[in-house]
């Protein structure tokens, strides 16, 4: 009979699975946007409950996402470029996912003198902090037409309905605009599109750990990864599961800017959530450059890039068959 009950336990244990404790997670996103939605339908449909984590979204711009992961306080942060710049500066952190490798941004402003880039030296712009791929995109356009990036002012206003805002009253000359914000600048007097920054190659969106919580609890960041990867596929796979997610959070976006910023940003999204080495580099190198710092003494891809977590998920997935 003893014998009997373990091989029935045994069974048993095979037919469930293993356990998970309830890991509660912090996640920190700039906005209750359409970029964010793969966190979003996680929650939702209960992705992150069957890895056994409880989620906590938090609205916080990276300069103070990424403090935040590097205390302890945060266990994951969508703001990758703000990190690479922490990365580069000693910080203890990887990026583990990148949803796109174009910025779904647009420069726009309301103020009728203001014409061409050229107009905007010694102009206030908007960006969500300094440093980050906003600023980073601005400065390679005005690069494009010959402007000295240097001129500008780039002004940081962490909420997202305050950089708008900003500039559908013209307190700031321009600002860069994100996918689902288009169509609400188009509609203010005056409103102008200066650059489409789309064109810029730069990463914007991802995720980033800390290296701490990497080595001391990876099993955790590996149920994390697997939960926002099946989000992904859900949204990709059905536009109305962002729509609704986004609603949820934001009542005030209306359903079709939602499928809209959709619409334009999938050319933007990488295809599995990595990028190519010689991406890598290359956004290294573009940070250094802002930074000062030396050739010879830049970070190496490995040390700010790791997508191995991301590629498992996605290869046993695959192997499972999962649909949404």
């Amino acid at each position: 009979m003893i014998r009997r009950f373990i091989a029935a336990a045994a069974l048993c244990a095979i037919a469930t699975g293993p356990a998970h404790a309830t890991d509660p997670m912090k996640i920190t996103v700039t906005g209750l946007v359409s970029g964010f939605a793969d966190y979003f339908i996680a929650t939702d449909k209960g992705y992150f409950a069957e890895e056994g984590i409880v989620p906590e979204i938090v609205q916080a711009g990276g300069s103070t996402a990424t403090p935040a992961l590097l205390s302890g306080d945060v266990q994951y942060s969508t703001s990758a470029s703000i990190a690479i710049t922490a990365i580069l500066r000693g910080g203890e952190l990887k990026i583990v996912y990148v949803n796109n490798d174009h910025v779904p941004y647009q420069l726009w402003t309301t103020q009728p003198a203001i014409q061409t880039l050229a107009d905007l030296k010694g102009k206030q712009v908007g960006v969500e902090t300094r440093g980050d791929t906003h600023e980073l995109a601005m400065r390679a356009a005005f690069l494009n037409v010959g402007v000295d990036p240097a001129t500008v002012i780039y002004t940081p206003l962490s909420n997202r309905s305050a950089i708008v805002a900003s500039v559908m009253t013209g307190s700031l000359a321009a600002a860069s605009m994100v996918i689902d914000e288009f169509e609400r600048i188009k509609a203010a007097p005056n409103a102008r599109l200066l650059f489409d920054l789309q064109k810029i190659e730069l990463i914007a969106g991802g995720g980033v750990f800390s290296d701490k919580l990497l080595k001391e609890n990876r099993p955790l960041a590996e149920r994390f990864m697997r939960a926002v990867v099946k989000g992904r596929r859900a949204g990709r796979d059905n536009v109305e599961e962002i729509v609704n997610s986004v609603r949820k959070r934001n009542p005030a976006q209306s359903a079709e800017d939602i499928r809209t910023a959709v619409n334009l940003q999938r050319p933007l999204n990488t295809i599995d959530g990595t990028i190519s080495l010689e991406t890598e580099k290359l956004e290294i190198a573009n940070r250094s450059d802002l930074l000062n710092i030396a050739p010879d003494k830049r970070r190496k891809p490995e040390q700010a890039f790791d997508f191995t977590l991301l590629k498992e998920a996605n290869a046993d997935l695959d192997r499972k068959g999962w649909k949404p």
